[in-house]
Order: structure tokens, then C-alpha cells, then sequence
């Protein structure tokens, strides 16, 4: 139950930042590169992609670290199985792709609302750009 519980919130997650991201890339104007507002949405939009892709390796590395339990519980010889079992031990990609998907979210949100902060100041002449 655990595991398909977190294999449900993994994809609510994904589908989520996909949604984000065609949300960005729909609304966001665009510019030429440089400090600009324009390029700031669109190192956010980049960011919550990688978050994205980050979210699928995480589920494809669980569908593989799956794969390896399954072939460890059918080995007959318990030398073959512990080995397999020290392998999953040693796999840490699902959770490094976790933790990465977590805080690219996190950077893009805070990358998107200091964008949009900092181009209200921007445009009410508090920040002045040469």
C-alpha cells in the first residue's frame, strides 16, 4: 500500500509540474536573452523543467529498483539473493531524484515570484536598470 501510495502522489507530482510548465510556456512573454524580466520567467520555466525531468527519472529508477526486488525474492540460492539484496541496499537514485525534483520545485517557485516581484518594482522605476 505504501509504495502505490507513493507511486500515485510521484505521478500527481509530475503531472502537476507538467501542468506548470505548459501553463509558463503559454502566459510568459518572451524576449532576447539579458536582464530582463522575460529571460527571469524563462530560467523559471527551465527550472520547473528540470523538476519535471527529474520526476520522470525518479519514476523510472523505482520501476527498476522494482524490477531488482523482484529478481532478488526469486533466487533460490541465498548467496545470489543477498547479493541482490546489496544491490538494492546501495541504490540511492530514487531518493537523490526526490530530493531533486522536491527542491527544484521549490527553486522555481521562489525563482517565478521573485521574477514577478522584482518586475513590479522593475516597472515602477524602484530598480533602476541601465
Amino acid at each position: 500500500m505504501h509504495k502505490e501510495a507513493a507511486n500515485k502522489l510521484d505521478y500527481f507530482i509530475l503531472g502537476a509540474t507538467l501542468a506548470i510548465c505548459a501553463y509558463l510556456a503559454q502566459t510568459n512573454p518572451y524576449a532576447r536573452v539579458g536582464i530582463n524580466t522575460e529571460t527571469f520567467l524563462m530560467v523559471s520555466l527551465l527550472i520547473f523543467a528540470a523538476s519535471a525531468i527529474c520526476g520522470f527519472k525518479r519514476i523510472e529508477a523505482t520501476v527498476t529498483s522494482l524490477g531488482l526486488n523482484l529478481v532478488a525474492l526469486q533466487q533460490k540460492d541465498p548467496a545470489h539473493r543477498e547479493y541482490f539484496i546489496a544491490l538494492l541496499k546501495e541504490r540511492k537514485t530514487p531518493s537523490r531524484y526526490y530530493l531533486a525534483r522536491n527542491y527544484l520545485l521549490m527553486l522555481g517557485l521562489v525563482a517565478y515570484l521573485a521574477t514577478k516581484v522584482w518586475a513590479t518594482y522593475h516597472s515602477s522605476g524602484w530598480i533602476l536598470v541601465n
